[in-house]
């Protein structure tokens, strides 16, 4: 079977971003900690780089989807807003978030989505076999007519699907991704194993 130029750049794209993706080892190497802030239906992880609180290189936002009646019958969580300043930073940051809101599922920003955000949700559909991908549907209940447990907004997966000329349901901004069972929290246990995050409730 012959790859066409198309799949060669997305494997090296991914190939790069797997390479360049911190650890919770290397994480501590570089002196850099984790806050968790659980407040009712929301979490937010600040990442603080030497210690000093005011030196912030990292935030990932999400709230739980309250009118949400669950595809998993678990929650749905959705990231609200992202940033980082340190490139390989946002992978370590989302795989927290998926141990933080588990046995729940994580679903990307509902209305807008950076290419840097879309990089690390098409790593978890395309590469990561730890990770579940559940397919949502559409507010118009076109996947599963009858069944409207599953629907959800789809803009951001509707926005991309004309970058990515496929279909939004191909999009991995269409899925919702969690632990497969018994995987446990992985980057939790060993960010906690390291002592190098703080989560107040």
């Amino acid at each position: 079977m012959r790859i066409t130029e198309g799949q060669l750049r997305r494997i090296i794209r991914e190939t790069l971003f797997a390479e360049a993706a911190i650890t919770p080892e290397t994480a501590e190497e570089r002196g850099i900690t984790f806050k968790v802030d659980i407040f009712g239906g929301n979490i937010e992880i600040t990442v603080i780089r030497g210690g000093d609180d005011t030196d912030i290189v990292g935030q990932l936002y999400a709230g739980k989807i309250e009118e949400s009646r669950s595809i998993d019958q678990k929650g749905v969580w959705a990231i609200n807003r992202s940033a980082t300043l340190i490139n390989g930073l946002g992978p370590l940051m989302y795989d927290l978030m998926i141990d933080l809101v588990h046995p729940a599922s994580l679903v990307s920003d509902r209305l807008l989505v950076s290419k840097d955000a879309k990089r690390v949700w098409d790593y978890y559909m395309n590469n990561r076999n730890d990770i579940e991908a559940l397919q949502l549907d559409n507010l118009e209940d076109e996947l599963t007519p009858g069944f409207k447990d599953d629907n959800y907004d789809q803009n951001s997966a509707d926005n991309w699907a004309f970058t990515d000329r496929q279909p939004w349901y191909d999009s991995s901004l269409s899925k919702a991704y969690r632990r497969k069972d018994r995987g446990g929290t992985p980057t939790l246990d060993a960010l906690e194993g390291l002592g190098i995050i703080d989560i107040a409730r």
